[in-house]
């Protein structure tokens, strides 16, 4: 059975769904266990998102240990700069070409045969062009501005009774 609003009546006031942090609540913190955890996830390229949930926690936890633990914030930028450096080196590498070898172990009836051989990894085009473009980005960008006499702004003319085949 429903109940009929009397009139002048208040309704109650409806409960907030978010979840409130409780006062007092502890931390799930644990200093000889996160940063180490957190270096982990970093050095394997994960991103926040992915190191959040590989801590069980959300992404805001992670950004809020990030500034309470100073030793967390530096396990886990630690991790990144170590991933990043790798590619880095491997992107320079790739630009440049390289040399490795390659080592084949057979066995036979003869014993175990050992072949060497050197093998040469090309320079790559792609990562020549991402190289500059990052690092002289005002020669290599795509993007180009145009300006006028000066660097001032262009100045454009409409030459009336010309058709495009006249150009």
């Amino acid at each position: 059975m429903t109940a009929k609003k009397k009139s002048g009546q208040k309704r109650p006031a409806k409960l907030s769904k978010a979840p409130q942090k409780r006062p007092g609540a502890t931390s799930k913190y644990d200093p000889d266990h996160h940063p180490f955890m957190a270096w982990a996830l970093a050095i394997r390229g994960k991103t926040n998102k992915e190191i959040a949930a590989g801590l069980r926690i959300s992404t805001g936890t992670l950004f809020t240990w990030g500034k309470e633990h100073p030793e967390f914030l530096s396990s886990l930028k630690a991790g990144k700069d170590s991933a990043d450096t790798k590619v880095e080196s491997s992107l320079f590498m790739r630009a440049f070409g390289y040399e490795y070898e390659e080592v084949k172990t057979e066995e036979g009836p003869d014993g175990t045969k050992i072949t060497r051989t050197v093998k040469a990894v090309p320079p790559d085009t792609t990562a020549m062009i991402f190289w500059l473009k990052n690092r002289r980005p005002k020669e290599w960008r795509d993007k180009h501005e145009l300006t006028g006499d000066a660097g001032g702004p262009l100045v454009v003319k409409v030459l009336k009774g010309v058709s495009m085949e006249d150009l």
